[in-house]
């Protein structure tokens, strides 16, 4: 036994050695990757902690579920795609050209043509709305994988030495990853601090397994969310020791490492709320030494964010932007998606991750058991979630559930043990719930079986038991819209008369903005828009030689809008004789047609007073009936050409 617990660190460092070379060469599938894995757990269980150690064998779980993590990562995980192509590019120029002109990584990944990048900024570099952290923290990596494809080169195997080839980019994802699990370990350690090991563990592994970190560390590991949790939950963790004991040096650190946070994702700064609380309330260092903590976590954060401030300057010659780089429009203050951004099928963040309602309700329990970890904790929760909600596109563009919010999983983290706390003495005290939970799951579970063999083809016949689930599952979300947006579909079909199985569809949708727009176009004759159409139309089918519904009566067309504005609208409407249709918008008269035999397109200019920002209810309402509609096209009047029909991020 000795004999084998003296080999299993060096076994286990072997190991570990062997899994990083497999996963940076791209050696093998699954079962290569397993092999070194299993011979590392196996060396992690020989010298595995003594019950006494209860925190050390959290970290021990911990790193054995890295291992098959690592293990998916090599055999199915992605590498590059979307930002992380933005985001390489500064780790490969400042690595390889030792400067910020990605000139040649742009033209490289075919980029150099794009509208935004194609004209140099004042200075004659590229544009790049992109923060610089990720590539610093990213360089050692790169290193790695430039020393193990040089070395591979001298051994015979051709290898791409370009900085664009595999090895590099295995590296540098591998590092994204580690950098992920170094966070799930600093939440940890933060938890176990202030809750008991088992409470903390849960915690830690919830922030890590249950959320969209796993998302950034194994599938999209060269975007900036690994890195960003990161840099926050060192943040988080070094906040929360010696805090009653703080000198001016310990918030010159701490300022360093919210400084180099902010460089990861300037969202982070949010988190120098929690030393400002400190400083405030005068629990760190007392009042006479107040102002002298405050100069020094200043100074630190300014010299933390100095990499940031650098690169704006050499891309934009300013050391500090005014604007957001994604432009003036893309932050909105005063106009914050509070539903959408928490429910909806487009990335809402609690719709997406359910875990997260544990860490926001649990800062209730929180507040009544640690008040004094609670109180400051509150202040980035709540700022971090406002301007979230309050981004042009809150849905976070091609986003895991809401990316924005990586910064807030360390701080939620404590509402997540909270809650966890919380169920665990509920259930103490009244162990019945437990079978109660579970009965009313299977009996949930039954019913959705039982109403998708009631709705089959054929009840009689043979039926997957995965196809009956799904049948009752759509008749639940058909009647009371889908379960991970409640409360916000209810609110909405309240708010718009329409069923709440609508909201899941339509929320997040517009004629114009941003990306995935539907180009100002509702085709009622295809299918994919029934979301935007409301009461008044029949079903879908063939007439005159095109796709098309009728109007029956009064048809409401749901149009969603970023900002009111003069809009010009075209219906194609048919009729077999001549009848008048009035348009209104939300109310109020908006013009007349006559629709006649043959399709015809009817315009209609209609000023933007009509408008109002978000749903917009369009209605044709004809004399008689006979009127077909196959499409309305809506487009921005007075734009400049090209805009209008979709809007250009400014």
């Amino acid at each position: 036994m000795i004999d084998a617990q003296r080999l299993a660190v060096p076994g286990g460092v072997v190991a570990a050695i062997v899994l990083a070379l497999i996963v940076v060469t791209g050696t093998g599938g699954a079962a290569a990757a397993a092999v070194p894995a299993f011979i590392a757990a196996v060396a992690l269980a020989a010298r595995w902690p003594s019950a006494a150690l209860a925190v050390a064998r959290g970290r021990a779980v911990l790193l054995l579920l890295l291992l098959p993590t690592l293990v998916h990562f090599h055999a199915a995980g992605g590498r590059i795609s979307g930002d992380g192509v933005s985001y390489y590019v500064y780790v490969r120029s400042l690595a390889v050209d030792g400067d910020l002109d990605f000139t040649n990584e742009y033209t490289h990944y075919g980029l150099i043509a794009r509208e935004d990048l194609a004209v140099p900024t004042r200075t004659g570099l590229r544009r790049s709305i992109f923060a610089v952290g990720p590539a610093l923290v990213w360089i050692p990596f790169f290193a790695a994988g430039e020393a193990v494809a040089r070395v591979a080169s001298m051994l015979g195997t051709p290898v791409d030495l370009s900085g664009y080839g595999p090895y590099h980019v295995n590296a540098v994802a591998l590092g994204s990853l580690l950098l992920g699990f170094a966070a799930v370990l600093l939440v940890h350690d933060f938890a176990a601090r202030h809750f008991e090991a088992g409470v903390a563990l849960i915690a830690a592994a919830a922030v890590w397994l249950a959320t969209f970190l796993y998302w950034y560390m194994v599938q999209q590991p060269t975007m900036s969310h690994a890195p960003s949790v990161f840099g926050a939950a060192l943040v988080v963790w070094l906040w929360d020791r010696q805090r009653a004991h703080r000198t001016p040096a310990g918030f010159l650190l701490l300022g360093v490492v919210i400084g180099l946070a902010m460089c990861l994702r300037w969202q982070n700064a949010a988190l120098g709320l929690l030393p400002a609380f400190d400083l405030a309330t005068g629990s760190a260092t007392g009042l006479r030494r107040m102002g002298a903590g405050a100069l020094a976590l200043a100074a630190g954060a300014i010299a933390g964010a100095l990499p940031q401030m650098a690169a704006w300057h050499a891309l934009y010659g300013e050391w500090v932007l005014l604007d957001p780089p994604h432009g003036a429009d893309f932050l909105r203050l005063g106009r914050p998606f509070v539903l959408e951004t928490l429910f909806s099928s487009r990335h809402g963040l609690l719709s997406w991750t359910p875990l997260l309602w544990l860490g926001y309700l649990g800062l209730g329990p929180l507040l009544r058991t640690r008040r004094a970890l609670a109180l400051p904790l509150l202040a980035p929760a709540v700022v971090m979630t406002y301007v979230n909600m309050c981004s042009g596109d809150w849905w976070a563009g091609g986003s895991f559930s809401n990316r924005r919010f990586d910064s807030l999983l360390p701080v939620l983290a404590p509402g997540v043990a909270a809650s966890v706390e919380w169920l665990a003495g509920t259930i103490a005290r009244r162990p019945v719930l437990v079978p109660a939970a579970l009965a009313a799951a299977v009996g949930a579970l039954n019913v959705a079986v039982l109403e998708g063999v009631r709705k089959s083809a054929s009840p009689a016949a043979s039926i997957a038991f995965a196809d009956t689930v799904e049948i009752g599952a759509r008749q639940l979300a058909d009647a009371l819209g889908s379960p991970p947006t409640w409360p916000a579909s209810w609110a909405f079909a309240w708010r718009h008369r329409l069923s709440p199985r609508q909201y899941d569809l339509l929320v997040g949708r517009y004629l114009f903005y941003r990306q995935n727009n539907l180009q100002g176009r509702i085709d009622l004759g295809g299918p994919g828009d029934e979301p935007m159409l409301g009461e008044g139309w029949g079903a879908r089918a063939m007439h005159d030689g095109s796709e098309a519904r009728p109007l029956q009566g009064r048809g409401r067309i749901l149009a969603p809008l970023d900002v009111p504005e003069d809009i010009e609208v075209a219906v194609r409407a048919h009729a077999d004789v001549a009848i008048v249709v009035r348009a209104s918008v939300n109310g109020r008269d908006a013009g007349t047609f006559s629709a006649g035999p043959g399709w015809a397109e009817h315009r209609l200019a209609i000023g933007r007073d009509r408008w109002r920002r978000d749903l917009n209810d369009f209605v044709l309402e004809a004399e008689a009936r006979g009127v077909w509609v196959d499409s309305v096209d809506f487009s921005r009047a007075g734009v400049p050409e090209g805009q209008e029909r979709g809007f250009r991020a400014r």
